[in-house]
């Protein structure tokens, strides 16, 4: 091959410019012709002209591969320009190099830039950083570690040979090694930004000279978070993408050994900025403070040096809430924005403000009219999401009277956060200055009209029917309101209640729209503290307070309160809020009736029969207290109930309830016991047995009672507090006879029985007393007539009670006649008696007499003597 022109005409050039040269006796080629290790380098020298070249030469450094490298060479190798880029312009002694490496240029020209000669990097290694080597001491290593110096400092007259073992490939292109790192290396962050503007490699390509690019390893983007690297990666931040590459970009080259860079050099870059430049103990630093982490990464038109950080300050790139939005990929919305004007709210840091911002998805609606976009925006900072939560939007509107619309975030079971209930949160709050923006899956929908809004409440049909059949879903009737809502157990749960409610369309009405508040009244308003008061549809007013936990709320409507439960809350739609609960509060103007009750369960033939007994007058008062046990109108018919029924009163008297004192609950709890209006019967609830079905025991007095097992079909109180409850049958005035089952004993045939049985022992005992009394009163007269005594005489006794028992004191008076043999005459055996403590007549004695009965005192013993004795 023979030699470029751009290369002769240079070559020719530096002869001329060099004085007349002195002919060497030993020349490179003269050198390299005396070893048989180079016969095939000195003949592809001479085919390729390069012999006089190295002849000329003075003070040059030749790469020389033996001929082991030449035959071991590809066959598409360019080896003439390659032995070219291995002729250095400048002598290179192993042991004369003070660094570490240098870049040296050699004969080959740039082909994008004929004067400017292409640049080889040698390294100087030390031995501690060899691995291992032919010669002891420093080993050179030239281009990119391709080949090693084999055979050191080989000098001739005119210049130096290093022998190397490998051909130095041609150094690629800065855009070439740039781009191609891309995908791969510790440059790659940098290379897929610069890969998106050709533009660069362009100019780099038809330059007349050489430029240096400054790459920041990759390591070196953990300044930015992952939506800020984004941004410079869209086609958003292609501005500040360009920037930062020519902030980055030098218009010549710089190299370590530069002269100049120990004086602190200022280069310009390509954005205009200047980089100051100088050597420092580990290579070069940039602008005083970075450190090349690897330098002199030489390339066909320029070098590239490596650093750890941006040689620009992260507020370089002056992020915004717009440039936030596009590193996001909410690019739709953001353009959409910004067709509207809303520049300013976009580009200014210390607005206070959050942004829910869609993300770009495909076949995804996004807003365009400004007010559906007004409505993605809160003037508040929501830095964290912990739990659910309700906050105005910008977005005022005049269905709600000019009011904020809010906005809505729940978390659902799996932790998951969404908005409106539709649009789920893809990531915690990015805050960039007092604004934080709050990715979401799809764009906000206005909320609907109160109609569709509470469509979705499945829990609330009854209430849905009652507004649509009263037309309370009007726009006019419900702008700027808060509704709270019954849910369909809340009905249920009133019974009879809500059969009377229901019945009358004006009842209805009025019992809603004192359920309606005038102004929106978020769960976020609720005051724990104390209640707030609000006016009503109906015109009333309500004071309404919650619980700390919120989770049931107090309505104070009058001296009336009733506290519900609260179940779904907030549910926006486009003229307010509703909120559901679990019991009905009743204006003070609704005033309900036993009557009404019984009316609204159809009870005629009850009434009629309560009518007929002369009990409705009191019992179904307007202030009555009763609790009535009403059957039901099929249950009197087949229990032949009528108004000519014997004992009516008696029979209806026995479902009519009256309270003994304040109940602890209701009648259904069996915590209290009622009488009825027949005297001496009380009832009460035994037992529950299953749902609706109770054991009702019915007792007439303490040894007579009856269980009934009833069923309540329905119930209600009115408004004075009687309680009314419809049961499935009758309750039978047989229980007031044959009540309940009583124990054997307590029958009332085996009672009479036990009781004739006892009164006839009795008698048998008392006889057999008198008996035994008469019998020893015979035998005692006896004896005292032996003794001398007279026929008028008498023993009178009675009991006494000591400490050691029952005894009988006695007192025996006869004649004065002393007779020791008395003692002998009461024998043991003598019956009721014991032996004397004395044997004297008329003494005091005690005399053990048993178990007697009480009524025994006073009891005369009769004697034949005439003399008395006296207790």
């Amino acid at each position: 091959m023979r030699l470029s022109a751009p290369f002769i005409t240079g070559f020719c050039g530096l002869l001329l410019a060099s004085p007349a040269p002195t002919m060497a006796s030993v020349s490179i080629v003269d050198l390299l012709s005396s070893s048989p290790d180079f016969t095939l380098l000195v003949r592809v020298l001479q085919r390729t002209g390069l012999i006089p070249v190295l002849n000329m030469a003075r003070n040059v450094t030749f790469f020389a591969p033996s001929d082991e490298v030449l035959k071991n060479l590809p066959t598409d190798f360019d080896i003439p320009t390659l032995l070219q880029y291995l002729i250095i312009t400048d002598p290179i002694v192993s042991s004369n190099m003070t660094e570490e490496e240098a870049v040296y240029f050699s004969y080959l020209r740039a082909p994008a830039a004929p004067d400017v000669p292409l640049p080889l990097r040698v390294q100087h290694l030390l031995p501690s950083h060899q691995g291992t080597a032919d010669d002891a001491g420093m080993q050179l290593v030239i281009g990119s570690g391709a080949a090693k110096v084999v055979r050191h400092d080989w000098v001739a007259d005119n210049g130096i040979i290093q022998v190397v073992d490998a051909i130095v490939p041609l150094p690629g292109t800065l855009c070439e090694a740039v781009t191609g790192s891309a995908n791969q290396g510790d440059i790659r962050l940098f290379s897929q930004l610069f890969v998106k503007h050709p533009m660069i490699c362009f100019l780099l390509q038809y330059a007349q000279d050489t430029a240096t690019l400054l790459v920041p390893v990759d390591s070196a983007f953990d300044v930015l978070n992952d939506v800020e690297l984004t941004y410079l990666m869209v086609n958003a931040g292609h501005d500040d993408r360009l920037r930062f590459l020519g902030s980055h970009f030098l218009y010549s080259s710089v190299y370590r050994q530069n002269d100049t860079l120990g004086l602190g050099t200022n280069v310009p870059t390509m954005s205009g900025a200047l980089v100051n430049i100088k050597k420092s103990e580990r290579g070069i630093r940039f602008n005083g403070q970075v450190d090349a982490i690897e330098s002199d990464v030489v390339f066909q038109n320029g070098v590239i040096h490596t650093l750890p950080s941006f040689l620009t300050p992260w507020s370089f790139f002056e992020f915004s809430p717009r440039k936030y939005l596009y590193g996001l990929n909410a690019t739709r919305f953001t353009d959409e924005l910004l067709f509207h004007i809303y520049d300013s709210v976009l580009d200014d840091t210390n607005r206070v403000q959050t942004i829910f911002a869609p993300v770009d998805a495909e076949e995804a609606d996004m807003p365009v009219s400004a007010k559906t976009l007004e409505y993605h925006f809160t003037d508040s900072l929501i830095d964290n999401l912990n739990g659910s939560l309700i906050v105005p939007s910008r977005l005022s509107l005049p269905s709600l009277r000019g009011r904020h619309q809010h906005i809505r975030l729940t978390i659902d079971e799996d932790g998951e956060f969404w908005v409106d209930g539709k649009s789920k949160v893809l990531r915690a709050p990015l805050l960039i200055g007092n604004t934080a923006i709050i990715p979401i899956d799809r764009a906000l929908d206005l909320p609907p009209s109160l109609h569709y809004a509470a469509g979705s409440i499945f829990d609330a049909r009854t209430t849905l029917q009652i507004f649509e059949s009263l037309g309370l879903f009007d726009d006019d009737v419900v702008k700027g309101s808060t509704i709270f809502f019954p849910e369909d157990s809340a009905w249920e749960k009133l019974g009879s209640v809500a059969k009377f409610i229901l019945s009358s369309s004006e009842v209805v009405r009025e019992v809603l729209q004192s359920l309606m508040l005038t102004e929106p009244v978020y769960s976020s308003d609720f005051s724990r503290a104390k209640p707030s008061d609000y006016a009503t549809a109906a015109g009333t007013r309500v004071s309404i307070k919650t619980d700390n936990s919120k989770t049931s709320i107090e309505f104070k409507m009058g001296n009336i309160e009733t506290v519900a439960s609260l179940g779904s809350t907030d549910i926006l739609f486009d003229g307010g809020v509703v909120h559901t609960i679990s019991s009905i509060p009743f204006p003070e103007s609704i005033n309900i009736t036993p009557r009404q009750l019984l009316d609204a369960e159809h009870l005629t033939s009850f009434v009629e029969l309560l009518e007929s007994a002369s009990l409705a007058k009191d019992v179904i008062a307007d202030d009555s207290q009763y609790i009535i046990l009403a059957p039901a109108n099929s249950v009197l018919a087949v229990s032949n109930i009528t108004t000519a029924t014997v004992g009516l009163a008696t029979q209806m008297g026995l479902h009519i309830l009256s309270r003994r004192s304040t109940p602890r609950g209701s009648f259904l709890s069996g915590l209290s016991v009622y009488d009825t209006l027949v005297s001496g019967v009380h009832v009460s609830i035994l037992s529950e047995l299953s749902d609706d079905m109770y054991e009702l025991r019915i007792v007439k007095h303490p040894l007579m009672e009856s269980i009934q097992p009833i069923r309540v079909l329905s119930s209600g109180v009115s408004t004075s507090g009687a309680e009314i409850y419809v049961i499935d049958r009758v309750l039978p005035v047989s229980a007031l006879t044959t009540v309940g089952n009583p124990p054997w004993w307590q029958a009332p045939g085996v009672l009479v029985g036990l009781g004739a049985l006892g009164g006839i022992l009795s008698m048998v005992l008392i006889g057999l007393f008198w008996l035994l009394i008469i019998y020893r009163g015979g035998k005692i007269w006896r004896h005292r007539q032996a003794l001398g005594g007279n026929d008028k005489s008498f023993v009178r006794f009675r009991r006494s009670f000591s400490g050691s028992g029952q005894s009988i004191i006695i007192n025996a008076n006869g004649s004065d006649e002393d007779d020791d043999e008395e003692d002998d005459a009461i024998s043991e055996d003598t019956p009721f008696l014991g032996r004397a403590a004395s044997g004297r007549l008329g003494s005091r004695v005690n005399i053990d007499f048993g178990d007697v009965d009480e009524d025994a005192e006073g009891v005369e013993l009769p004697s034949r003597s005439n003399e008395h004795s006296r207790v």
